[in-house]
């Protein structure tokens, strides 16, 4: 009777144990107690980065741990950012710890512990490792590190964690904000000290396939430029066999096909007809129609620019179908802010594919638009218009395919060619990827007009008394000069022979020839060309996992 009741005694105090302590009824449950992250960023761009994992494997014997960091992750609609990771520091305990790692094309792992060892209970792991090109620092307004510290994929609980972020070159945190729970599944179960922003702490336990994600905002320009590219590098890890295979195919490349292209390239190109290019006054033309000022600046360059859509607004203006006006914005505190107000005049008949586009983007919601109004999605706007470009150009007759098409063909399979040894045929690749553009007969004929218009637009200050007293002839120039990027010499030019020169359809408190360069930058930078390079952790759409870092681990 006496050691039953002891016997009940015991299990008494053990359920109560149980129930008072569950920490110690769990015990021996494998999980991460503490997920320390230091993050040291350094001048140049690059970062320190130091974890200190405190790991309990519990009653279960393992070797060690693994731990993946991802070395490809997606930034933005359709950008991708590739850093690099160099391992400086491994050890368990205190001491150096055997590890190997497993270095692929998009993440890294590092496999720490002795094969020949097994281990229980609770060690400390420390792993510094150095981050190359994983600062967000192509934002107009900040630079910032968005970095996921202990990776969303590890196999067992972490029970706390917590990161710290400094330089060590005096410049401070602006803003912090911090997320944790999976990527599916956001919340922010995160905290720091108000005004010191360090260190970042979770503040409930993260359930495997959780983790914590920091976003740390410095002031724009504090770190260098960073690397994205618009494609997901792609490895295939059988490469280096298929060059024994590509080897000779490379020599045949290289020794028979490139001679092959420059013998049909010197012998087939279009010659110019005419010599040298003389002083054009008139502006080109082609079958009794003019050749528009868009035209003639990708014919000149090959390719369509934001100065050939300026132009063309310009041009529009001058044609008396729409009329710029300069509008204030009065600030208290701050000088006045100055935009240009674009209003339609009448209807767009009579404009070619391209204006219309053009004419309906700036007119789609109303008769009038700010151009601070388009640059927000102004890009989108802007590819249909290199579309319409180029098709109107090869139903011309002016191009024979598109030109940028050829060129960016031949320009990538040149890179290929010399990325994979041909270091012939991938110069001379390149070489046609400049060369051959697909103009016609007829567009090296309107070039060469185009050639000698410029030669006049850089000199009109030898023509002032034929020029002053055709003032009208004077004005449909200023298209042409911009498209042509010969605007700020031709503007000077103007001043001369007509210092008191008034425009019919521009309107703002100085004269046009002086109001002539704000408008010109205005313009610029409203007619956007392509999308913006990324989002940021702070827009709204940042998730534990996001940014750079990321990855996770497990025991083995």
């Amino acid at each position: 009777m006496g050691i039953k009741f002891f016997s009940l005694l015991i299990s008494f105090f053990v359920l109560f144990a149980f129930f008072i302590n569950p920490v110690f009824a769990q015990a021996t449950e494998e999980q991460i107690n503490n997920f320390d992250v230091a993050i040291i960023a350094h001048k140049d761009g690059s970062m320190r980065v130091e974890e200190r994992i405190e790991y309990n494997f519990g009653e279960e014997e393992k070797h060690g741990i693994f731990r993946k960091i991802p070395l490809v992750s997606k930034v933005g609609e359709d950008l991708y950012r590739v850093i690099e990771v160099d391992f400086e520091e491994i050890k368990r305990d205190g001491e150096e710890e055997e590890y190997e790692f497993d270095n692929g094309f998009k993440e890294i792992e590092v496999k720490i512990g002795d094969p020949d060892e097994t281990i229980t209970g609770v060690h400390n792991y420390l792993i510094i490792y150095t981050v190359k090109n994983g600062i967000g620092s192509n934002y107009s307004d900040h630079d910032e590190i968005y970095w996921n510290a202990t990776g969303n994929n590890w196999e067992v609980p972490i029970k706390h964690s917590s990161t710290t972020i400094t330089t060590d070159f005096g410049v401070n945190t602006a803003k912090v904000a911090c997320f944790t729970r999976s990527s599916n599944y956001n919340a922010q179960f995160c905290t720091f000290p108000v005004g010191t922003f360090n260190p970042i702490t979770t503040t409930n336990v993260m359930q495997p396939g959780e983790g914590l994600t920091v976003v740390a905002s410095f002031p724009v320009n504090t770190f260098p430029k960073s690397v994205l590219q618009k494609s997901e590098p792609v490895f295939d890890p059988d490469f280096l066999s298929l060059l024994k295979i590509y080897f000779p195919i490379a020599l045949g490349l290289n020794f028979l096909l490139t001679p092959y292209l420059l013998f049909w390239y010197f012998t087939k190109k279009t010659k110019s007809l005419t010599g040298k290019p003389a002083v054009n006054f008139d502006i080109p033309s082609e079958r009794g129609e003019r050749v528009t000022p868009l035209e003639a600046g990708i014919i000149d360059n090959t390719k369509l620019e934001k100065n050939d859509v300026i132009a063309t607004i310009f041009d529009l203006a001058i044609r008396k179908y729409l009329v710029i006006r300069e509008e204030k914005e009065v600030k208290t505190l701050r000088p006045d802010k100055t935009d240009y107000r674009i209003t339609k005049l009448k209807e767009g008949e009579g404009l070619n594919d391209f204006e219309k586009v053009l004419y309906n983007r700036l007119f789609e919601a109303k008769e009038s638009v700010l151009m601070k109004d388009l640059g927000k999605d102004f890009y989108l706007t802007f590819a249909k218009l290199e579309k319409e470009a180029f098709d109107d150009l090869q139903s011309k007759k002016f191009y024979t395919k598109n030109p940028k098409s050829q060129m960016v063909t031949l320009l990538v399979f040149g890179i290929i060619a010399l990325v994979m040894g041909n270091i012939i045929l991938g110069p001379v690749l390149i070489f046609l990827s400049r060369k051959l553009n697909g103009k016609t007969e007829l567009g090296s004929k309107l070039d060469w007009q185009i050639d000698g218009l410029k030669i006049f637009l850089k000199s009109v200050s030898r023509y002032h008394k034929f020029q002053s007293k055709n003032l009208i002839t004077v004005e449909k120039y200023i298209p042409y000069a911009i498209a042509l990027g010969l605007q700020d010499e031709f503007m000077e030019q103007l001043k001369i022979i007509n210092p008191d020169y008034k425009t019919s359809w521009y309107f703002g408190s100085h004269p046009f020839l002086n109001s002539y360069s704000g408008m010109y930058f205005s313009m610029s930078g409203s007619v956007t060309t392509s999308a913006p390079s990324s989002s940021s952790g702070f827009s709204g759409g940042g998730s534990s996992g996001g940014g750079g870092g990321g990855g996770g681990g497990a025991s083995w």
